[in-house]
């Protein structure tokens, strides 16, 4: 039995039904005529001989209408995940709808909000948090970029073993600078299946490092996981439809590649995209105009059917954990959750993509319950309708408070938030005014209390050492 999460049953359209031909359409016109940039020698022979015009020189390839047309038609519409176990196993695609975890370079001092590079132990630490979370669905690509001491370019196999020791979620890995090498053995080690990602480099273009890690995506038999990154206004247009264009144009470029090496293959589009800080030149995480962009590729990659993924929820420009990064993070995951997203990252980061903390996790996890809360609908049937108690009751003095409805009722109504202040304001006052902050920096020291779970045995340990063993010397030899 998979997760469950969330299933849609309400939906929101931001685009009228019969414009959105016009994304597709310019999406095509793209491709057809100014083409997707392949940095591999390899992808562009392969993709000259599946009939897509080639300018090898430019490394420059423009694809005919029909097979773009024909690799979408290949692209399975839902598919399963297999996770360590398989209670949470995840099922892609359709209305039901996952939440997992964005990253930051550091982790933070709670008390100055100063950020540093977090130790092993607060690595595992939130791993554990992110395992104990039940909104949590799946694990992203990584909590932090590395601890301790530790070269950057090893955080990643690194990593992901210490995922496979402290959770039984399924995870994202990043396929980036060689990693899949070693990351894809530990997951064969030990049985697991993994999502492999893969980024774009807007615009139009796709980087020799990631047709390569595509490839042995495919070949290894995990799905693939396609993540854009226009930033509007810098390398995309500074409108949401234009913007939405060029990622399009990028995954489809990627899923005709995809489909002509494996058709069949199981692929997850993901979109990151936001506007550009005309005043910084950094991303303008959290402004609307990123969820304008999720609503309208939302909407246009639900028409074509595959399942897909937003990024941008879970990264805001507040700086610590307070008003702004609520308002930011929750906005944009319910925009993200009604207009059609099969999975989108929320949870644990605090600032952009510097900062993150499960004290934030643990905040946002209610944010992801209030969020499936409402995306779920309401049933409407007799008994939701409620007209024969209504009946019974009457008007004044009658009351529903003691009644069977009611009790069976209320909890499935409401959802309680576990870090929400819900006193009266005279309790508040008397137990000492604490905030959503208090209540989760509480409820840190609980689940950390517990006693240390390990999902693995002695003999996968002993694998893992033994490949990362090989990766840290791989890397150190490497130029």
């Amino acid at each position: 039995m998979a997760r469950q999460g969330f299933i849609r049953g309400t939906s929101l359209q931001i685009v009228p039904e019969d414009q959105i031909s016009a994304l597709h359409e310019g999406a095509l016109k793209v491709l057809g005529e100014t083409g997707v940039r392949f940095e591999d020698a390899w992808t562009l022979d392969f993709l000259a001989r599946q009939g897509c015009a080639v300018d090898e020189a430019a490394g420059r390839v423009r694809f005919p209408p029909e097979l773009v047309e024909d690799s979408l038609a290949q692209a399975p519409r839902s598919f399963s995940l297999a996770a360590p176990n398989p209670a949470n196993d995840l099922e892609l695609g359709g209305d039901r709808f996952y939440f997992s975890h964005s990253s930051g370079m550091q982790t933070i001092d709670l008390d100055t909000l100063e950020p540093r590079r977090p130790t092993r132990r607060e690595y595992i630490d939130c791993i554990r948090v992110l395992q104990a979370l039940p909104h949590l669905d799946h694990l992203g690509c990584y909590p932090y970029f590395g601890f301790d001491d530790m070269p950057d370019v090893v955080a990643v196999p690194e990593g992901v073993a210490l995922h496979m020791q402290y959770s039984d979620k399924h995870q994202m890995t990043a396929c980036s600078n060689d990693a899949e090498l070693f990351t894809f053995q530990m997951a064969q080690a030990l049985g697991h299946e993994i999502l492999g990602t893969i980024g774009s480099s807007p615009p139009l273009t796709w980087s020799s490092g990631a047709v390569t890690s595509a490839r042995r995506v495919v070949e290894a038999g995990y799905a693939l996981a396609t993540v854009d990154g226009a930033m509007m206004g810098g390398t995309g247009p500074a409108t949401a439809p234009g913007s939405v264009i060029v990622s399009t144009a990028e995954h489809l470029a990627m899923v005709v590649l995809v489909q002509c090496l494996h058709p069949g293959h199981r692929m997850l589009i993901g979109h990151f995209s936001a506007p550009l800080n005309m005043r910084t030149g950094s991303p303008a995480f959290g402004q609307i105009g990123a969820s304008l962009s999720n609503a309208i590729f939302n909407q246009l990659w639900r028409h074509y059917g595959l399942p897909l993924s937003n990024g941008s929820p879970g990264y805001v420009s507040a700086k610590g954990m307070e008003f702004q990064a609520g308002y930011e993070k929750g906005i944009a995951a319910i925009l993200s959750a009604l207009t059609g997203v099969s999975s989108m990252l929320l949870h644990l980061g605090v600032s952009s993509e510097l900062t993150a903390h499960p004290v934030q996790a643990i905040m946002d996890d209610d944010i992801a319950g209030m969020v499936g809360r409402f995306a779920s609908g309401e049933e409407m049937s007799q008994d939701t309708l409620a007209v024969e108690l209504i009946q019974g009751v009457g008007p004044i003095p009658g009351h529903y408070l003691s009644r069977p409805h009611t009790r069976k009722w209320w909890r499935k109504e409401q959802f309680m938030a576990a870090t929400a202040d819900s006193l009266s304001y005279a309790e508040w006052l008397e137990g000492g005014k604490k905030t959503a902050l208090d209540y989760a920096r509480a409820k840190l020291d609980a689940i950390l209390a517990e006693p240390e779970h390990r999902f693995t045995t002695p003999a996968q340990d002993a694998d893992l050492h033994r490949i990362l063993d090989e990766a840290r010397d791989y890397f150190a030899r490497r130029p």
